[in-house]
């Protein structure tokens, strides 16, 4: 059994490839929070980022948000065996995904 405090890094200050998703392993980790931080749009105006989870039937999107400035956020997803992360534009994020206790 995967520990509470555990946590599964998608993306390390990386700048994403448009529309090419990175994805992790999840599985086992309980209640998990997608930790998403914009670092560097890199000249874009604007990006959209995704974020979706493997369930039994597929991939399912759990967040879909515009982002104009460096900024941060979480989102709750079901427990899963994988999440993926596509940017738009291929700007620079880090992204993780952390067991949640709550």
């Amino acid at each position: 059994m995967t520990r509470w405090n555990s946590a599964v890094v998608v993306a390390d200050s990386t700048s994403q490839t448009a529309g090419d998703p990175s994805t992790a392993d999840i599985a086992g980790l309980r209640n998990p929070t997608v930790c998403v931080s914009l670092e560097d749009l890199e000249g874009s105006a604007d990006d959209t980022a995704t974020i979706e989870f493997e369930g039994d039937a597929g991939w399912y999107r759990a967040d879909e948000r515009t982002l104009s400035a460096t900024e941060s956020y979480t989102v709750a997803i079901p427990q899963a065996s994988q999440v993926r992360f596509t940017s738009s534009n291929g700007v620079t994020y880090s992204v993780e995904v952390r067991a949640n206790p709550e």
